[in-house]
């Protein structure tokens, strides 16, 4: 079975998982022409009104490899929304679950400049809400009968203007916390690794949203981030030349002391281009 139909396969399972006719996307490499053999399959399912937990928990059970190890979120009021995580012909199977007026709600919101940072484990530097923008933008329709996702699409067509304000000024803000900071200069002197590393990682994921935002590119997500760095038009040349060093975080204090000026020359150079 090629993977085309067994994309569609998944998707007139997922259909049930609501009790009105959902809006279902592909998403992930699948849907950016990306998938290589390793790939999983990534879906997007919007509706109003889910249906109940057991009915939805058990059409999964009853259509994937092993019902022993599937997960059905009960509900979709998380700030990502919901989810179900199955195999289905030996392929992960990884389902965001939406509702559509929070979906909308969000978005527009993002539209305004607001937007939340959340923090959770699976992500190194939060959860920002605005991800949904990004989201959108590479959605491909399998269930779309109202158009609702080419709606979309035509909203966050053009990066919008107040997003990237209110994202350079709060990430600006966030990575200036330890520049020129006592604290900081004195972690270098005692050679305080397990104290610098975090600052390191934060730090530099802060620059990052301020680099996407000066480039009016949606961020993409944690995954394959050097790589889309290196393809936008702008991305400091410190930070391209020195993202494996700055990472390392070794237990030198000449070394340390380096990582740090290199941090705040690429701080400085954002500021000045923002």
């Amino acid at each position: 079975m090629d993977i085309q139909n067994i994309i569609e396969e998944i998707a007139k399972v997922l259909r049930h998982m609501f009790v009105d006719e959902p809006i279902i996307a592909l998403a992930g490499a699948h849907a950016k022409g990306l998938a290589d053999e390793n790939s999983d399959i990534d879906i997007f399912i919007f509706g109003n009104e889910l249906s109940p937990y057991a009915d939805r928990t058990q059409a999964i059970a009853d259509f994937c490899d092993d019902p022993q190890h599937c997960w059905v979120s009960p509900s979709f009021d998380y700030p990502w929304g919901g989810s179900a995580d199955f195999t289905y012909q030996g392929i992960p199977v990884e389902v965001v679950v939406r509702s559509i007026s929070k979906t909308e709600e969000i978005i527009d919101r993002a539209i305004d400049g607001n937007f939340e940072v959340i923090p959770q484990t699976w992500t190194s530097n939060g959860y920002y809400t605005y991800i949904y923008l990004s989201e959108i933008s590479f959605l491909k329709p399998i269930y779309d009968e109202t158009g609702w996702i080419f709606k979309m699409k035509q909203k966050i067509d053009k990066y919008p203007p107040k997003l990237k304000s209110s994202i350079i000024s709060t990430f600006l803000g966030r990575a200036g916390t330890w520049m020129n900071n006592f604290h900081y200069t004195s972690a270098v002197k005692r050679m305080d690794t397990l104290f610098i590393a975090p600052i390191m990682i934060h730090t530099l994921m802060d620059m990052i949203q301020v680099i996407f935002a000066i480039n009016e590119v949606y961020f993409t997500g944690d995954k394959k981030l050097e790589k889309t760095l290196c393809e936008l038009p702008y991305c400091p040349e410190k930070l391209r030349e020195n993202l494996d060093f700055l990472l390392k975080v070794e237990k030198n204090e000449s070394t340390l002391r380096a990582g740090a000026d290199i941090l705040k020359d690429i701080y400085h150079e954002l500021c000045s281009r923002a």
